[in-house]
């Protein structure tokens, strides 16, 4: 099995009802944030860059018809790609830094949704710099949407926090999180997995 493979255990979360995995490097328990709260938990971080984006291209904006910024005003107003450049070069730099920022210590929309990006292999975040690229990826924004709408889906093993299988969300609200212990999952008592001891991991 791949380390980037979630391991099933045959039970399921005493609140949520969802399938209760394993990280297989470390063998700690956690539970997936999927479904609308995680779709909006993304969603808030996308507001809070177009904020904050924006904000400060208006203020570019600003500066350049003021003549605030002297020859190089002109040189903007009269030089659409210049100004374009700069624009957008904003633009993900704000993603970037939103980027390390939720690769760190999370989001206002991890905050919001009760739920932490890590990796699938072991649990930790993704740190700052890769959690900069990342961002980078998600700002193109087609591909994301349709990343979140599949992480609407109950059953797919990744929370929708990434391109690739190697990242997923963690539940924080979860039975399991908060201490409760997962119960067996009736539908697959019938399978191999099922037998996986629980009792072998760790509560996020």
């Amino acid at each position: 099995m791949s380390e980037n493979t979630a391991e099933r255990t045959g039970f399921v979360d005493a609140v949520t009802g969802r399938p209760v995995l394993r990280h297989p490097r470390t063998g700690q328990l956690y539970v997936t944030k999927k479904g609308w709260p995680h779709f909006w938990g993304r969603s808030l971080d996308a507001v809070v860059v177009l904020v904050v984006a924006g904000s400060l291209i208006a203020v570019f904006n600003a500066l350049v018809q003021s003549f605030a910024l002297g020859s190089l005003s002109i040189t903007l107003q009269t030089s659409f790609w210049a100004y374009a450049g700069i624009a957008v070069g904003i633009w993900f730099v704000v993603v970037f830094l939103y980027g390390m920022i939720c690769g760190r210590t999370g989001t206002l929309g991890d905050l919001a949704a009760g739920m932490r990006g890590v990796r699938i292999s072991d649990g930790t975040r993704a740190g700052a710099w890769l959690g900069g690229w990342r961002a980078l990826c998600w700002s193109f924004a087609p591909l994301y949407i349709v990343l979140l709408i599949l992480s609407l889906t109950e059953g797919s093993t990744s929370g929708g926090d990434g391109f690739t299988e190697k990242f997923t969300a963690v539940d924080l609200r979860s039975g399991l999180a908060l201490g409760m212990p997962p119960v067996p999952d009736l539908a697959a008592a019938g399978a191999p997995s099922a037998a996986a001891p629980v009792s072998e991991g760790r509560h996020p």
